[in-house]
């Protein structure tokens, strides 16, 4: 068995919408990670065991495991919705290197859909420990049903000492939605911050979000030092 991989009980889930769903596990004792860093949950589904990778959505400081996904039907994500409090799943971590620099004092997240968790987990983390790191965050999703994790970002927003800054774009917003609306652009970028000021910028999405966001960063003109890209795959 892989060293890095645990038995871990599911403990409990949000369901965000018809598409989106929140899953919590048991965190073993010793289990650390940092911000933006992924893991691997392993579970018996119709068609057999499978394994898939997840971004860990909460912050380390959180007392349990966290892993966010679009409801797409399959065999997978329907097993983790018949999940019952107290099964146990295989959860292999952490991995990635998609973690901050500490140096840097200004992050920007380009960001679609559930794409959002590691700018979550990262952005958590920094307000839960009193961190001086400026960030802004660039939110794309189709519709305003379900914005993940919207009412604890836009806190964040309103606290009023300017750490954080939220800027949703809806596809399609509807009426009485007084934000962004259409899809994240480079005109709508420079609308909100200057991007070449400093800015570390973090790109994240299924792969028909994050191939449009890698374009702005190219309209942009974002040194390619300054970026960096995480593929949610596994989105049909």
């Amino acid at each position: 068995m892989d060293p890095l991989t645990h038995q871990v009980g599911f403990r409990d889930r949000e369901v965000c919408g018809a598409e989106l769903g929140v899953f919590r596990f048991e965190r073993p004792e010793g289990y650390s990670f940092r911000p933006g860093q992924f893991a691997s949950v392993t579970v018996a589904t119709r068609d057999g065991v499978q394994t898939k990778h997840f971004t860990h959505s909460q912050a380390p400081a959180d007392p349990y495991l966290e892993v966010t996904t679009r409801l797409t039907g399959s065999a997978f994500k329907d097993a983790l919705l018949a999940l019952r409090p107290g099964d146990v799943v295989g959860f292999t971590g952490p991995r990635g290197s998609l973690t901050l620099d500490p140096t840097v004092g200004k992050v920007a997240f380009l960001v679609g859909g559930v794409g959002v968790t590691p700018a979550r987990s990262i952005i958590r983390d920094a307000v839960g420990r009193g961190s001086r790191l400026l960030f802004v965050l660039f939110h794309g999703n189709k519709g305003p049903e379900c914005i993940p994790f919207q009412e604890e970002l836009d806190g964040y927003g309103r606290s009023g000492d300017g750490r954080v800054r939220v800027v949703h774009v809806l596809e399609r917003p509807g009426a009485g939605w007084n934000g962004e609306e259409g899809f994240i652009t480079a005109e709508l970028v420079r609308r909100h911050v200057d991007p070449l000021d400093g800015w570390r910028w973090l790109v994240a999405g299924p792969p028909a979000m994050l191939e449009p966001m890698k374009r702005v960063v190219a309209d942009l003109e974002i040194p390619p030092d300054r970026v960096a890209v995480e593929s949610f795959a596994g989105y049909e």
